[in-house]
C-alpha cells in the first residue's frame, strides 16, 4: 500500500510530475531520503495538460489572472460573474443547439450537486455499474430508486421492463 499511495508530490501536476521518496524507518514510519523521482503523471484532473506551469496554457492562465483576478470567491447569485463566463454559456448554447446553458467549473461537483437538482424521490434512475464517483454520489443524495445495469451489458431487466440498449 505504501508503495502506491504513500509518495509526496513537489511539483505541478503535469504531465510529469516529481514524487520525494520515502523509505520504511525502524520507527515504522516514513522518512525522507532526499532523492526526487521523475514519473509520468496518470492519476490526476489534468487530462488536457492544463495545469502546467510553463507553456501556452500557463501562459494564458497568467494573462487571465491579470486581466480578470483570480475570481469572485462565491456564488454568481451572490457576487456575480465575469462576462467571459456568460460568452463561454452562449457559445455551448449555440454549439448543443439550445436557448442557454450552465457552465461549471468542476467535473465531480457538477455531477455530485446537479444530480439532485434534476432527479430525486419518486424518480428511477437505471445507471451503469461503472459510473464515476460523481455520478454514484448526485444519484445518492437525491434520493431517486437507483437500479444498476452491467456495463456494456445488451439488456436491463427490471421487474416486467425490459430496455435494449
Amino acid at each position: 500500500m505504501i508503495d502506491c499511495w504513500n509518495h509526496p508530490i513537489c511539483s505541478v501536476p503535469g504531465s510529469n510530475v516529481t514524487l520525494l521518496e520515502r523509505k520504511p524507518a525502524n520507527s515504522g514510519q516514513l522518512e525522507m531520503t532526499g532523492k526526487k523521482l521523475p514519473c509520468i503523471n496518470m492519476g490526476s484532473y489534468n487530462y488536457l495538460g492544463f495545469a502546467d506551469n510553463h507553456g501556452q496554457c500557463a501562459q494564458a492562465a497568467l494573462n487571465a489572472i491579470n486581466t480578470f483576478g483570480v475570481g469572485t470567491c462565491g456564488s454568481r447569485k451572490e457576487l456575480g460573474w465575469f462576462p467571459h463566463l456568460k460568452q463561454l454559456e452562449e457559445m455551448v448554447a449555440r454549439f448543443v443547439g439550445t436557448e442557454d446553458a450552465i457552465t461549471c467549473a468542476m467535473g465531480f461537483a457538477t455531477n455530485a450537486l446537479n444530480i439532485p437538482a434534476i432527479v430525486g424521490k419518486g424518480c428511477l434512475v437505471l445507471s451503469d455499474e461503472k459510473n464515476h464517483a460523481s455520478i454514484i454520489t448526485g444519484l445518492k443524495v437525491s434520493g431517486a430508486t437507483v437500479r444498476l445495469f452491467k456495463h456494456n451489458g445488451k439488456l436491463i431487466i427490471f421487474n416486467d421492463f425490459v430496455y435494449e440498449r
